[in-house]
């Protein structure tokens, strides 16, 4: 993990924010330069990717938002999605994963930090205000992990205090990390806060997971935060699909349910690997010879992301929910980015055409009301 920052960037319209200032002695950096048009920290990107891409681990960039900092998650066309509600604080990842889509999608050579919490809150609000009738889910593990950066920015301890007073949602950060200083440092923990785990056999983390925490440092972090009080969630994916899988796999979810009660975990994600076309070349560029991206995928509608099978997800997703389900028979089991059918195939489980139906399956957090 990094410890110093070689440049820190600070655009000038933050130079009077407080938390931004708080943030400049607090992130270890060998050099701070102010500049006002940080897309220029973008030029990188387009002579050399995969350079780009290792550059952006050792740089950090604090910087206001451009647009909504809190945003809904977009659903691809024709697949059931959760619509977690994306919280934008931070944009890029010190972790280094083969897989990780922030690779091509940020397009940009920093790690940015986005300081304006007051404006998260005030969006949040707005949310909750238009709630469509069912709780509501944020977290910020969307455009980076909610927790690896967390022992600088101590963005946890403003986030829990302002959601703890709005028990009809929840918040979720989501992480690879052992990251829980802050954490633990909470007192009479809010039941509508949730920490989640993206989880994989110690093989695949050996091979494609770059500066990650290994298994068991992730599932020892899950028993000291749901000893503390917190609720946990735990997401599988991306799954690959290799020679042995069925015992790496199930191996994992035994894992888990030997440290954690059943009950203690709100909810359990499954995906399988995919990608978009374009990431191909991050792939060939990045991680030659890599065995587990170098499977049977196919360009699947309607988004055209290269996926396994469906024969052989649907598979994979009745086994996982099979052993998760015989160890923790009330824990809410979803997909990530799948079809009605795919459901319907693999969890018996019917959404019809209604695209929120794995939304509105959710546990209702410890305030809500119907």
């Amino acid at each position: 993990m990094i410890k110093t920052f070689d440049t820190l960037y600070l655009h000038p319209a933050l130079k009077g924010h407080p938390l931004a200032r708080e943030l400049i002695e607090r992130i270890p950096h060998r050099r701070l330069e102010e500049i006002s048009q940080l897309d220029k920290l973008s030029w990188l990107i387009r002579e050399d990717p995969p350079g780009a891409v290792r550059r952006s681990k050792y740089n950090a960039a604090l910087a206001p938002y451009p647009g909504r900092m809190v945003e809904g998650c977009p659903a691809t066309k024709g697949m059931r999605c959760c619509r977690y509600r994306v919280i934008n604080l931070i944009m890029g990842c010190p972790i280094d994963c083969s897989y990780c889509i922030l690779q091509g999608y940020l397009n940009r050579s920093a790690i940015f930090i986005f300081p304006e919490l007051e404006k998260v809150f005030a969006e949040v609000d707005q949310e909750l205000a238009a709630s469509p009738g069912y709780p509501l889910r944020f977290g910020t593990g969307e455009l980076s992990d909610s927790l690896a950066l967390d022992h600088i920015t101590g963005f946890s301890k403003p986030l829990i205090g302002f959601f703890r007073t709005r028990p009809a949602c929840w918040f979720e950060f989501k992480t690879k990390s052992g990251n829980l200083e802050h954490l633990l440092e909470i007192r009479d923990v809010p039941r509508n806060i949730v920490v989640s785990w993206s989880l994989n056999p110690q093989a695949v983390i050996d091979t494609e997971e770059r500066h990650a925490p290994p298994l068991d440092r992730r599932l020892e972090a899950a028993a000291s935060v749901a000893a503390h009080g917190y609720r946990l969630s735990f997401h599988f994916d991306p799954i690959f699909y290799f020679d042995g899988w069925e015992e790496a796999y199930r191996n994992v979810v035994e894992e888990i349910y030997s440290q954690i009660k059943p009950g203690s975990v709100a909810w359990i994600s499954l995906g399988c690997f995919r990608y978009s076309p374009w990431m191909a070349r991050f792939f060939s560029e990045r991680f030659k010879g890599h065995p587990l991206l170098a499977g049977e995928l196919f360009p699947v509608a309607p988004d055209g992301k290269y996926r396994y099978p469906q024969p052989v997800r649907i598979e994979i997703y009745r086994k996982m929910y099979r052993w998760i389900k015989g160890y923790d028979p009330q824990v809410y089991v979803y997909l990530c980015m799948e079809s009605a059918a795919v459901y319907r195939w693999a969890l018996d489980r019917d959404l019809g055409d209604d695209l929120l139906a794995v939304e509105k399956g959710f546990p209702h957090p410890p305030g809500w009301k119907t």
